[in-house]
Formats: C-alpha cells, structure tokens, sequence
C-alpha cells in the first residue's frame, strides 16, 4: 500500500469514527447527547432555524427577545445557505445530520490533501487529531477551516490574490478567515508590492462584499442578526470570561475583549514586523497562527469545535510534538468536562461535579496554552516543503521533521 493510500485510509478511519460518536445522537437527545458526548449543532438546529421548514435564512429573519427567529442564523451566509440547502432533499433530523456528515467529510479530505501538499507526512497531525474524531461533524466549521488553508495553499504557491479571494469567501463561512488578510497584505508589503498589497486586501474583502451584499440588500435586518446576536449574547460556558468574570454583562465582556484583541493583535503585527527585519522575509504563517490563537484566548465565544481552527497551524509550523498533544489533551477535557456536566446539570440536578472540575481546569489550562502559543508560533519556522509541482508519492514520507526546530526549506517567495 502507497503512501498517499495508506494516509486516505486512516482519514476515512477517522470520519468513519467521527461518525460514530456522533450518530449515537440519532438515538434521540434526551440526555444521550450528554452522556454519550454525542452532542453536534446539526440536529438541535435543524428546527430552531427553521432548516426542516426550508424557510430560506437571513433575508425574512430578525432577532426578537434575543432569538434567532424566521430564518435568522449565528453563522455568516456562506454556512447559512449550506445548511439550508442540504435541508432541502431530506424531511428528518436524522436524515439531514447523515446527509450534513456525507456532505462535510470531503472538506476534511482537502484540507487533508492541502496539507500533504504543503507539509508532506506532517499533514497526519491533521488527518490522525483526535479533534477531529470530535468535531468532524460537530458543526459546519470544516467548510471555513478547507477555505482557511485553501487560501494558505493559494499563498505558498505564491497566488496572493487566490489566498485573498478564499479568505474572503472563508470569512462568508465563519468570520476567522478574514483576519488573515492583514499578514497577506503585510507579506506584499514587505516583498515592496504595494500594488500587489492592495489588490489582495481588495480582493479579500471584495470577496466577502459579494456573498453578503445581496444579503444586506434583500434583507438587512436578518443579515444583520447574526451580529446582533452575537453582540448581544453573553460569555460562552466553557470560556475564561464564564468563569473568571461570570457576573459581567454582555457590554462590558465585549468592550473588555474587544480592546484586548485589538491590542494583542496591533502587538503580534508589531512583532511579526520586527522579525522581518531581522529575517528579511515576512512571517506569514507564524503571524496568522499567532493572531488566531490570540483571537481563541481572549473571544467571548469559544466553541469547542474552534480547535480545528488552530490545527492546521501545528502541521505549518516547526513547533515541537508535545504542543500538539497538550492542546490534545487540554481540548479533550475541554470537551469531555462540558457535556458530562451539562448532564450533571440538567439530569441529575447536580453542579459541581468531577466534570465541571475537569471542565474548569481544561478551560484554564487551554488558555495558558493559547497565551504560550502565541509566542512559540511567532518563533517557530515554517515546515513547508518547496512548492514546485509535485505528486502525492514525492510528498516527504518521514515523521522525522515534526517537532524539529531545525531549518526549514523556505516557500518559494521567501
């Protein structure tokens, strides 16, 4: 068996397991969600946003009382319309979570294949993570993360404007993506391509003004509402805010974290800078991990599933093995921790428990993580390999470079 075989398999190991845990919610909730961490955002929304009605999202939608009601929806348009058209052929719950899962698997395959191209055996980070078992199916956050790297593969084949118009369309699926249009336009900047930074930062947001303009136009207050609803919400449970600041209004955690991302970030753009000068090559990937686990530490909202966010960017970069598996380990009590004491709560009429002791430490222990990352994913080298035209079968075949800190092969345009 090839390689390139070998490494599909264990990705179709790893969906099929996926599906596994979640398809015991096919049972029924009712607890089971709980008990068997089996809980996914597909079923319970299937109804609450009016999928199973096929009422068409956002143009007829409105947030009343703090409800999404109408066809209003959390996620950005690009999410919306996928849920609402694999809600067409399908007339139950069940039916639509089996088809939402065929339908998401192949976005794990190509960010899978994606990262073979760009890192070589590295990519089994992505395609073995335990996270994925967890969350392939969770939410609909595989479709922004394929957009994310898509755009990363876009860049390392020195495709700017390709990387721009993903990040783009990335950020119609979930709002991360566009963040990464300021180290794009950075990296032009500092390559002395001014013309070439605008047109990115143009095409990105270009990109984006397209899928959501006729939104905007055909209904502004249900394009809206995801934004209101967002502003409006408070703290999720399993954040930092929740537990260290739980008697917080909405306003002031949003103020608080809003001038905190915006400081973290204008500090790691600063940083990336510096480290241009002294390596006389921007720090693309570094600067997008840093910013990405900065906005993962301080966001209010820190759905378990944004672990895939950060996943791609322990197979990017030169960090050493035991990050991965401490964010591994951290995530799985994160996620373990939640749901049994969710249980807990709403079954058993209990609180604090062994899991909301293990949810609490997970939640701490992730964020020291996040806050470390920042500055191991600002030091770290890349691990791409050179970006010329290759087959899967000349893909390195070694698991000997991860967690090595030697020098790596620059991308092309470094």
């Amino acid at each position: 068996m090839s390689l390139p075989v070998a490494v599909t398999a264990l990705a179709g190991i790893i969906l099929l397991a996926a599906y596994g845990l979640k398809a015991q919610c096919l049972a029924g909730f009712g607890g089971r969600e709980f008990s068997h961490l089996c809980y996914n955002d597909i079923q319970p929304l299937y109804a609450a946003r009016g999928v199973a009605d096929n009422i068409f999202p956002y143009v007829e939608g409105t947030l009343a009382s703090s409800e999404l009601v109408n066809g209003a929806i959390e996620y950005p348009v690009l999410t919306g319309v996928f849920m609402w058209a694999l809600g067409l052929p399908v007339t139950t719950v069940n039916s639509y979570f089996n088809l939402s899962a065929l339908l998401l698997a192949p976005f794990a395959l190509l960010t899978g294949w994606l990262l073979w191209r760009m890192t070589g055996l590295r990519a089994l980070l992505w395609v073995g993570a335990p996270a994925l078992v967890l969350y392939a199916f969770h939410n609909w956050d595989l479709l922004a993360v394929a957009a994310a790297v898509g755009g990363m593969y876009m860049w390392w084949r020195d495709k700017p404007l390709g990387a721009a118009l993903l990040f783009g369309i990335g950020g119609a699926l979930k709002m991360y993506p566009l963040m990464f249009l300021g180290p794009l336009a950075l990296d032009l900047l500092w390559r002395r391509d001014q013309i070439g930074a605008l047109r990115a930062a143009g095409a990105g947001v270009a990109a984006w003004l397209a899928v959501n303009v006729p939104f905007m136009v055909a209904g502004f207050d249900g394009w809206y509402a995801t934004y209101a609803f967002h502003r409006q919400r408070s703290a999720n449970f399993d954040s930092i805010w929740q537990f260290g600041w739980p008697a917080w209004t909405p306003e002031r955690t949003n103020l608080v974290t809003t001038l905190l991302l915006i400081a973290s970030f204008a500090a790691i753009l600063g940083l990336s800078l510096m480290h241009a000068r002294r390596a006389q090559s921007y720090p693309f990937l570094q600067t997008c991990g840093a910013l990405l686990a900065a906005f993962l530490l301080f966001n209010k909202v820190h759905s378990p599933q944004y672990t895939l966010w950060l996943l791609p960017f322990f197979v990017f970069l030169r960090v050493r093995l035991g990050w991965w598996v401490a964010y591994t380990v951290v995530d799985l009590a994160v996620y373990v921790g939640i749901f049994r004491w969710f249980f807990d709560v709403v079954y058993q009429g209990l609180d604090f428990t062994w899991a909301k002791k293990l949810l609490i430490g997970g939640v701490w222990a992730r964020a020291a993580l996040l806050a470390l990352l920042i500055v191991v994913f600002l030091a770290a080298r890349d691990a791409l390999i050179r970006p010329p035209e290759r087959t899967l079968s000349q893909a390195p075949s070694s698991l000997a470079a991860v967690g090595d800190q030697s020098e790596s092969r620059p991308p092309a345009q470094a």
